[in-house]
């Protein structure tokens, strides 16, 4: 019986290093693709729940509006919340605010989205003659 020889090449020895370095700049590559994708859909989603914080700030406004047209003597000094979907409105009315005049309601709305939350304060003047409920103003505080 003949011995089977092995014959030792050198053929293979540079193909492990040149693929462990081209899988190296290929893994490089996707991951800073996922990077940049992640930082932009981050400042359109941050973008987005300022604005739903905003929507929600303003539907708190809405709200006092209601609550003061139907009983002209609504006060919540301490404040209420409700929620808008998933987004969570706080609701501070002041009766006759210190520096306005008497019949004015101060309303301070805070929209709040996850991290992100808006404040809107509107002046709204009720006519104590003819009941007519008004929005004077309204402004976004920080």
């Amino acid at each position: 019986m003949k011995a089977i020889k092995f014959v030792k090449t050198k053929n293979g020895q540079a193909a492990l290093p040149a693929i462990l370095l081209i899988c190296g700049i290929i893994t490089e590559i996707a991951v800073a693709g996922i990077l940049i994708a992640f930082i932009l859909s981050s400042s359109g989603w941050g973008e987005r729940l300022s604005a739903q914080a905003l929507a929600a700030a303003k539907a708190g406004v809405e709200d006092a509006f209601m609550r003061i047209t139907i009983d002209k003597t609504f006060s919540a000094s301490s404040g209420y919340s409700f929620s808008v979907g998933d987004r969570t409105v706080q609701v501070i009315v002041n009766k006759d605010p210190v520096g306005y005049p008497v019949g004015t309601d101060q309303v301070i709305s805070s929209g709040t989205a996850l991290s992100r939350q808006r404040k809107l304060e509107a002046i709204i003047v009720v006519d104590s003659n003819t009941g007519k409920v008004s929005l004077k103003s309204t402004r976004e505080i920080q």
